[in-house]
């Protein structure tokens, strides 16, 4: 015999009102001023209900922020320098215009002291945003663009932390005057030859297969 599983299954739709009210919430009332009792009211459920689909509320918050939160597309020009550049702006775009403001370092904080929550948070949020970067640097390392005694892993982190840092605090957001600086400067440490990836960088789009 097959067991039946206890309960009534999960309302999609009320998850979506849900993590729509949640967003709503975040963007008016601030992380300080949420509450699921409004998030509750706007969603037209209850906030046991609530409780029942995310017993934590920053597991809530995050499945909240991840719902528009659009993994960034990997450039792909055939050139280390651009597709690095590329990659810092969608993160940036990113952070910057899909979350709520001012959300995101008080749930980091909040989720700090929980080992648990901080892994789901960074699962959920951080990583997949870093992946579109990653690749680009696994693509310039197997090119032989960058040194390959240095970490992906590193080399991602470094562009990254100035991303988040930007988004954590509030400052005006990475773009391509600015993008452009960063990406030079950890270049000119880990590239096989910098000048090099310059000059391909300043070539047209079709002929950047014609490594220089």
């Amino acid at each position: 015999m097959t067991r039946t599983p206890a309960g009534r299954p999960r309302d999609p739709a009320i998850d979506a009102a849900v993590l729509t009210a949640t967003l709503e919430v975040l963007r008016e009332k601030g992380y300080a001023g949420f509450a699921l009792e409004t998030v509750a009211a706007r969603a037209g459920t209850t906030k046991a209900a609530i409780r029942r689909r995310w017993p934590v509320r920053q597991e809530l918050v995050i499945d909240a922020l991840a719902s528009v939160l659009v993994t960034p597309p990997v450039p792909d020009d055939n050139c280390t320098r651009c597709d690095l550049t590329q990659s810092v702006q969608l993160l940036a775009e990113a952070l910057h215009d899909r979350l709520p403001p001012g959300v995101l370092a008080p749930l980091i904080a909040d989720c700090t002291r929980e080992p648990d929550l901080h892994r789901r948070l960074v699962d959920t949020l951080m990583q997949p945003t870093r992946a579109a970067a990653m690749i680009s640097v696994r693509r310039a390392v197997d090119r032989g663009d960058l040194r390959p005694e240095y970490d992906p892993e590193l080399l991602v982190d470094l562009l990254a932390s100035v991303v988040y840092q930007k988004a954590l605090f509030g400052d005006a957001p990475i773009d391509q005057e600015s993008a452009g600086p960063l990406v030079d400067l950890l270049l000119r440490g880990v590239a096989t030859d910098f000048d090099r990836l310059v000059r391909i960088s300043r070539q047209p789009a079709d002929q950047r297969h014609r490594h220089v």
